[in-house]
């Protein structure tokens, strides 16, 4: 007898359709959806940052070894120096986003002199941004290292076995600045990472889950009207099917609408908390994004918030069309909620999967063309 009942409890489970989809078919074709998207962008990311990188050099100090010895040093390390003739540290920063090279070291005058006697110099490290992912971060923080174990081998060609354990262990001490669409903030490449990090992964997940949102509220409304069999009684009205469909659609739109404001809002606030945070660097002391003037760093450009807020309606908009849609389908509200999460992920998630490690520029034309679409 408990066979039998069992028999028939699994042919009904299994009959329904959200549990079919959502429980059985999904899972077999989002994971492997997933584990290839994110095998991808980490492809993508590993390839860029195992590249020879290429570092401009601002010699001010013009002595052979800076001119000579550093760059054939840097050259065994994978860096390809090119030296840049800038009068000032401004004109380098121009030269620099005017060209390919998107890191440059300064070293200033009186280097070498200090060098050979031990002192540990003092280099400017300046990194450009036009998109921070996680294959830019990961690159600039392999090029200080890089760096760093290049100096190394100059303090140990120079000083040979008579070098200092201490100057050894560093010989420079780093003056990192980092400039993001023409903005620059003197700040520790871990301090800025960690902070667009939180953006890069926060911000999407967000407005995922708000669109998401935005597509259940359309299918609860319609699966809402087929359970309490008011659906076909509303199609008796005299009405037009027309008008029936846009009543629907523009009261969960005041719904999205309602979700795009609490967004903005909640996310201001995050932007505000973010600001005002602190943050424990390597030297062990504590600094905070207000210090760093982080705010004015993070200040969007006139043309960003009307086009995140277009975006977001935009999304929404459609979320909620294929929303009403999957609610035709289910039976009941539960149904619906379960297809709309199966048919929803997989169209949202692909972007975030995919860009969370590399940018779209850097993409092949047929991956970035499937995106774009997308």
């Amino acid at each position: 007898m408990l066979l039998t009942l069992l028999k028939k409890e699994v042919k009904e489970l299994l009959m329904e359709k959200s549990i079919l989809i959502g429980m059985v078919i999904v899972p077999l074709i989002i994971f492997p959806v997933m584990g290839g998207l994110t095998s991808a962008g980490m492809g993508f990311a590993a390839q860029r940052s195992g590249q020879e990188v290429v570092v401009g050099v601002v010699d001010l100090d013009h002595t052979n070894l800076t001119m000579m010895l550093l760059p054939q040093l840097m050259k065994d390390e994978e860096i390809q120096a090119i030296m840049l003739n800038c009068r000032n540290r401004e004109d380098c920063i121009q030269a620099a986003e005017n060209s390919d090279v998107k890191f440059f070291i300064l070293i200033p005058k009186g280097f070498s002199k200090n060098f050979t006697r031990g002192v540990p110099g003092v280099v400017e490290t300046i990194y450009t941004f036009e998109h921070f992912t996680v294959s830019d971060l990961t690159v600039s923080g392999k090029l200080s290292t890089r760096l760093v174990n290049v100096f190394r081998r100059l303090a140990e060609k120079i000083h040979g076995e008579s070098v200092n354990l201490d100057f050894f262990e560093k010989p420079i001490t780093q003056r990192p600045a980092v400039i993001y669409l023409g903005k620059e903030i003197r700040a520790p490449l871990e301090v800025i990472g960690s902070a667009f990090m939180t953006l890069i992964i926060g911000l999407p997940v967000v407005a995922v889950i708000i669109s998401s949102y935005a597509a259940s509220i359309a299918a609860t409304s319609i699966a809402l009207e087929k359970e309490s069999k008011t659906l076909e009684l509303l199609l008796t009205i005299p009405a037009k099917r027309l008008t029936i469909l846009l009543s629907k659609l523009l009261g969960t739109f005041l719904i999205v609408l309602l979700s795009t404001f609490s967004f903005i809002i909640g996310f201001g606030i995050y932007g505000l908390m973010v600001a005002g945070a602190t943050i424990s660097v390597q030297t062990g002391s504590q600094i905070s994004f207000t210090q760093l003037n982080f705010g004015s760093f993070l200040q969007p450009s006139p043309v960003f918030v009307p086009v995140l807020i277009a975006t977001i309606f935009i999304t929404m908009i459609m979320t909620t069309c294929i929303g009403l849609l999957i609610g035709i389908l289910g039976s009941d509200v539960r149904s619906a909620q379960q297809l709309v999460g199966a048919v929803t992920f997989p169209l949202l998630m692909p972007p975030f999967f995919i860009l969370m490690f590399t940018s779209i520029d850097s993409l092949p034309l047929s991956v970035k063309l499937l995106l774009l679409a997308d």
